[in-house]
């Protein structure tokens, strides 16, 4: 793909991001336990185990969020992360990213709240340059 070219990526709508967010918490609950137990079972670094447990599984691209009076631009820095490899659910309230990320186990995992409703009908979401863009 030339950098120039913009592709656009295929947009789910929902009402609400809750189960995307919900089954990302099981896996870094999941792992967080897997971690507490290799190293022994003590309950002082919990908290550490979970950060862990996320850095571990999930790469969480960099979001810009631009607004003004007409539109809200949304641009997430998606690096080497191919455009075919990225899922969207667009909501009027939020965005969630997912993915995969290239050779390496971690999955693309990112939730964006937008500073006001959107309406997603009218939501325009490309791939440019290394980004997902969205503008509403």
């Amino acid at each position: 793909m030339n950098s120039q070219d913009a592709m656009v990526i295929p947009v789910r709508v929902a009402e609400t991001i809750i189960d995307e967010i919900d089954e990302m918490y099981d896996q870094i609950t999941k792992r967080a336990y897997e971690i507490f137990c290799q190293r022994g079972g003590t309950a002082t670094l919990d908290l550490e185990d979970w950060l862990t447990a996320e850095r571990e599984l999930l790469f969480k691209p960099e979001v810009d969020v631009e607004e003004n009076d007409r539109t809200i631009k949304v641009r997430v820095r998606l690096g080497k992360v191919r455009p075919f490899d990225v899922q969207l659910l667009l909501t009027p309230d939020a965005m969630v990213i997912q993915g995969e990320h290239g050779p390496i186990p971690k999955k693309v995992f990112r939730t964006v709240q937008f500073p006001r409703r959107i309406d997603v009908g009218k939501a325009d979401v490309k791939y440019e340059n290394g980004c997902l863009v969205l503008t509403a």
